[in-house]
């Protein structure tokens, strides 16, 4: 039995849907397959989004899943995932959202770099142009009342620009989207987002507009098509420093095949100054176009790319469906969960150049950082400015005296100072937590900020040991007297499975609910003879058992 793995959420009815396999678990919420039946074989796959338990008493991401909803369920835009429905069951809130069979950003440049290819440019420059018609419109949203609803998306990043197999792109998550008459009020000096792919007045906590996403755009296209990470730093904070105050390089003189006119686009769309950037997001789109000229590629050519790089993951996503249909074997099940949850990696890699000297070390790949909230006062804004400007002019003048030092022969002077500029750029370890004055200070939805100098660390305790009857000692949580369990039965061959003069069915049993305590179970094979199986129910708690017919004693 080593290895084996139940789906534990196979069954499951979330809503008027029924689960196939959970996706994937985020810090916030988890992922499903589902769909939902209708007369005539009707079917329709979902994607359901659901709260964890754990973060469903958090009022304010609560909200921002309602918000999400709200927003996005007006959206009708080739280029934006479709959300269908909002409901609230025992399990919490949950969202159905269009299925959507491809990869992300991340997902495809992993792929191309275990081919070691570079990622087609007009790949990247079509992609980048339907994103940013994407957001122009939900930039200029208006309400069916008629009124102008614009929906900022504050999370435009490779992770949420998805690619489908047909060659159509997709731009996902407005979890953290501010739209006007939201429910969620976003705090003075708050951040939300993902590091790396910020703007400067983002990190600085300032009011935002649609070219707020047009420079994360800006920073996808430079990452693509340089091959690297732009503002990879040892951690969120540095990162967001590198957004307000590193040098960035033109693309085409990073990678020389880049035509200037590509690297111009990349760049206004990069200035830190909004005012300096395109004034939405169609005239960014058209410059692409302009810009790229015969290099685009249309949906068929990338649809070709797709199926390239993703047959085996192709195959999985249909063996998934027919699952849903019974006409898959479990064999290709497993094999098909195995290749759809397999590493998205490998990692564009930091980028490296005259500015930051590696000292002939190879760049390690990096995964892009995850998505931080931040939280500070005003005057941590402010101070942010400030503290861009005092940096620019001390490196300046710093750079200016040692280069004094060099002309006129102070060979000492210049050693010196060098070795004072090396200790100010030497990585310290940082063991504590501090507050750093040019950025807001991180911390998680409903937790309290914490004194500077401190750290917060929170174990969580294990589950109490229970010891079995005579042959095993495992762990789980002590049942409660009232309150229903979920049990999943896998016996080979098939068997019938009775509670008492109650058929629960024949096996595979997916997520059967039984009341919490202990059940005794018979089992009828194709043997004919009765087994006897004793089956704990916990209270909220998943009982998965496979066995082979032989292994349950008669009765």
């Amino acid at each position: 039995m080593e290895g084996f793995r139940i789906d534990l959420y196979r069954g499951e009815r979330i809503g008027k849907y029924e689960v196939v396999t959970q996706l994937s678990v985020g810090g916030m919420a988890e992922l499903f397959l589902g769909f939902t039946s209708g007369p005539g074989g009707f079917r329709k796959y979902v994607v359901i989004k659901r709260i964890l338990p754990d973060v469903r008493d958090n009022a304010q991401f609560e909200r921002m899943f309602l918000d999400e909803a709200r927003i996005t369920a007006a959206f009708n835009h080739p280029n934006i995932a479709q959300v269908f429905d909002l409901g609230q069951e025992d399990d919490g809130l949950y969202l159905a959202m269009e299925f959507i069979a491809g990869q992300n950003l991340n997902q495809i440049t992993g792929a191309c770099l275990r081919r070691k290819e570079a990622m087609p440019i007009g790949f990247t420059l079509s992609v980048a142009r339907d994103v940013c018609m994407a957001l122009h419109y939900a930039h200029t949203f208006t309400a069916p009342s008629g009124e102008a609803s614009p929906v900022i998306h504050r999370d435009v990043a490779q992770k949420n620009v998805m690619v489908t197999y047909d060659g159509v792109v997709k731009l996902l998550d407005f979890g953290i989207a501010k739209a006007k008459g939201s429910l969620e009020r976003t705090s003075a000096g708050t951040v939300k987002g993902t590091t790396g792919y910020m703007s400067p007045e983002q990190v600085r906590g300032d009011k935002l507009d649609g070219r707020s996403d047009l420079f994360s755009v800006g920073v996808m296209m430079h990452e693509l098509i340089t091959g690297a990470r732009l503002f990879a730093g040892k951690d969120e904070r540095d990162e967001m420093v590198k957004i307000l105050e590193a040098p960035i390089p033109w693309p085409s003189h990073v990678s020389p095949h880049v035509p200037e006119g590509v690297s111009k686009v990349v760049m206004q769309a990069l200035e830190r100054s909004r005012e300096k950037r395109f004034l939405n997001g169609r005239d960014m789109a058209r410059a692409i176009e302009a810009a790229a000229g015969r290099l685009l590629m249309d949906s068929d050519h990338r649809a070709s790319m797709m199926k390239e790089l993703f047959a085996e993951r192709m195959a999985a996503t249909r063996a998934l469906l027919e699952s849903a249909e019974g006409t898959a074997s479990t064999s290709m099940v497993d094999k098909a969960k195995r290749a759809l949850r397999g590493d998205d990696g490998p990692y564009l890699p930091e980028r490296v150049d005259d500015s930051t000297p590696q000292s002939g070390v190879a760049a390690v790949p990096r995964k892009p950082s995850r998505r931080v909230r931040a939280t500070g006062k005003q005057s941590a804004v402010a101070d942010t400015a400030k503290t861009e400007s005092q940096s620019s002019r001390l490196s300046n003048a710093l750079w200016g005296l040692l280069l004094v030092g060099i002309v006129v022969g102070g060979g000492f002077a210049a050693w010196r100072l060098s070795q004072v500029l090396n200790a100010t750029v030497e990585p310290v370890p940082e063991p504590r937590t501090f507050v750093d004055p040019r950025l807001p200070v991180f911390r998680e939805p409903g937790t309290p900020v914490p004194d500077a100098g401190t750290v917060v660390a929170q174990v969580e305790p294990p589950p109490p040991v229970r010891e079995d009857k005579g042959t095993k000692t495992e762990r789980t949580t002590e049942p409660s007297a009232r309150g229903k369990g979920k049990l999943t039965l896998v016996v080979t061959p098939d068997a019938d499975v009775y509670r008492g003069k109650k058929k629960l069915g024949r096996t595979p049993l997916f997520n059967v609910v039984l009341p919490a305590g202990d059940h005794t179970l018979f089992v009828i094979g194709p043997d004919k003879k009765k087994r006897v199986l004793a089956v704990p129910i916990l209270a909220g708690q998943k009982l998965p058992l496979r066995l082979k017919l032989a292994e349950i004693p008669e009765g």
